[in-house]
C-alpha cells in the first residue's frame, strides 16, 4: 500500500527497557522516512504498539492496551515479543499486521515504500518515552523535555530527591518507568538468546543471541563520550555470553571500553550468573577499576534443586560466592537481582534457600516474581503446581524477611515484588 502523504503513526509501548529501545528505533525509521509521530492514537494513519509477554501478568496487560488500541480508526501493528510468546491469545483479539522483536526489519514490508531501511538507522543511545497527550504525565513529560528551565530543575530536584529515598529506587518498577533519566547513554551490546530455561517464553520472540562487533561498541561510547555523556549502560537481552557468537567475550568488550580515555562509569544490564561464575577471575580484575558500577544477576532461585528444574546451570553457592567477591573488591558496586517465587514444586525448603541468598549477598535492589505458568514451557509440566494461595503467602512472607532487613518494598495485585536498599 502507497504511503501517503505526511503519514502519522502513533507509538505505545508497555514493555521493557530493552523493546523501549526498539521503540526509540522505530520512531527514529519512521522519521527519517518521513513519517509523521502524533501524539494521539485518534489522530493516526498507524498505531504501532510494542509489547511484552515474559508473563502472563504482563501479557495480560499488552493485551489489555492492544483491545483499547484497536478501537481507533487507524491500521493497527502489534510489536515486540508478545505475537511470538502468546500467539494463541493475542490472535483471538487481534487478527492483524505483527512485527516480532527477532524481525523488526519487516516494518519496510509493513509501511512500504522506504527511502531508508530499518537496518540502516543507527542503534538509539536514549530509550523512548511516552510523550502523548493521553495521561497528564505524558504532557508534563513533553513540556520538561522541551524547556531547559524546566530540565534544571528536574535535575536539582532529583538528584536531591534521591538523597533522601536513596539511588537505588532509580532500578525498580515503577519509578524506573516514571523518574527522569538524568545523563543514561544505552549501547545496545547483543540480542537475543543462547539458553532454554524451562519457565520461559522469551527467546521465542527475541530470536538467537546476535553480538555487535567491540569496536562498534567502542565507538559508540566514544560517541557518548564526546557527547558529554558520563555513565553508559550495555544493555542486552543477556549481556554474559556476549561475543560467544564472534569470537569475543563480555571481559574483552569490557577491557576495550575501559581502555577509553575519559571519567565514566559502565552499568551492566541482565548478566546470567553462570558467566559470572565462568569469568569471575577476569571480572574481579575488571571491578577492581571501580568503574563498573551496577550489575544485574537475574539469579531466580536460591534452592540447587529448583534451579536444575528451571534449567539454569549453576549451584547457587557459586553465584553468591561470585556477587560477594566482587562487592569485596569495589565496595560501591550497586547488585541487582530477579528471584521466581512458586516454581512449580517449589516446597518451604526451597523458598527459605531463596530468602537466604539475602543473608549472604546484600542486594541493592530486584524483584521477587511470582512464577507465571506460560503454555507450552517445560515447566507448564511440571508437577505439583503451587496453588496460588501459598504463592500469595510466600510473597507476604518475603515482604516481612525483607522490610525486617531494612528493605523499601511494595507490591501491587499479583505483580512482582519490587523491592530496593537505601
Amino acid at each position: 500500500m502507497p504511503k501517503k502523504a505526511c503519514t502519522k503513526v502513533f507509538l505505545e509501548s508497555v514493555s521493557c527497557t530493552r523493546r523501549d529501545l526498539d521503540t526509540k528505533k522505530l520512531s527514529d525509521y519512521l522519521r527519517e522516512n518521513n513519517y509523521t509521530i502524533v501524539q494521539s492514537p485518534s489522530e493516526a494513519d498507524y498505531i504501532i504498539v510494542m509489547t511484552c509477554g515474559s508473563t502472563k501478568e504482563l501479557a495480560a496487560i499488552s493485551l489489555k492496551s492492544i483491545e483499547k488500541l484497536k478501537k481507533y480508526n487507524a491500521e493497527l501493528i502489534v510489536a515486540g515479543c508478545l505475537p511470538e510468546t502468546h500467539e494463541s491469545e493475542l490472535r483471538k483479539i487481534f487478527p492483524g499486521k505483527v512485527l516480532a522483536t527477532k524481525n523488526l526489519d519487516a516494518i519496510n514490508e509493513i509501511l512500504p515504500p522506504a527511502t531508508k531501511q530499518f537496518a540502516e538507522i543507527p542503534d538509539p543511545h536514549s530509550r523512548w518515552e511516552r510523550q502523548n497527550n493521553q495521561t497528564a504525565r505524558s504532557v508534563l513529560t513533553r513540556i520538561h523535555a522541551h524547556i531547559e528551565l524546566m530540565r534544571k530543575i528536574d535535575g536539582f530536584l532529583y538528584t536531591n530527591a534521591l538523597k533522601i529515598v536513596g539511588k537505588n529506587i532509580v532500578h525498580v518498577t515503577p519509578f524506573n518507568r516514571i523518574l527522569p533519566e538524568q545523563g543514561q547513554y544505552y549501547i545496545s551490546i547483543s540480542r537475543g538468546c543462547i539458553y532454554n530455561c524451562t519457565y520461559c517464553v522469551i527467546k521465542k520472540g527475541v530470536g538467537p543471541l546476535q553480538s555487535k562487533r567491540p569496536d562498534q561498541c567502542v565507538n559508540e561510547l566514544k560517541a557518548g563520550l564526546q557527547a558529554g555523556y558520563h555513565s553508559f549502560c550495555l544493555e542486552a537481552d543477556d549481556s554474559g555470553p556476549y561475543g560467544v557468537d564472534i569470537g569475543s567475550s563480555l571481559p574483552q568488550l569490557l577491557r576495550k571500553m575501559l581502555d577509553v580515555p575519559g571519567d565514566f562509569s559502565i552499568k551492566l544490564s541482565h548478566t546470567h550468573p553462570e558467566w559470572l561464575i565462568k569469568y569471575q577471575s577476569e571480572l574481579l580484575d575488571i571491578f577492581k577499576q571501580k568503574r563498573i558500577d551496577n550489575i544485574l544477576a537475574p539469579i531466580q532461585s536460591g534452592s540447587d534443586r529448583i534451579l536444575q528444574l528451571m534449567a539454569r546451570p549453576y549451584p547457587i553457592t557459586d553465584v553468591v560466592n561470585s556477587l560477594q567477591a566482587f562487592r569485596n573488591v569495589y565496595k560501591e558496586l550497586s547488585i541487582g537481582v530477579d528471584l521466581i517465587v512458586g516454581f512449580p514444586s517449589e516446597n518451604e525448603d526451597d523458598f527459605q534457600d531463596t530468602l537466604r541468598v539475602f543473608d549472604k549477598v546484600r542486594f541493592d535492589y530486584g524483584i521477587l516474581i511470582p512464577y507465571s505458568d506460560n503454555e507450552g514451557t517445560k515447566a507448564s509440566f511440571i508437577e505439583p503446581k503451587i496453588p496460588k494461595k501459598i504463592v500469595d503467602q510466600r510473597m507476604k512472607t518475603a515482604v516481612r524477611y525483607l522490610r525486617s532487613q531494612n528493605y523499601v518494598t511494595w507490591r501491587f495485585g499479583a505483580s512482582p515484588l519490587a523491592f530496593y536498599s537505601r
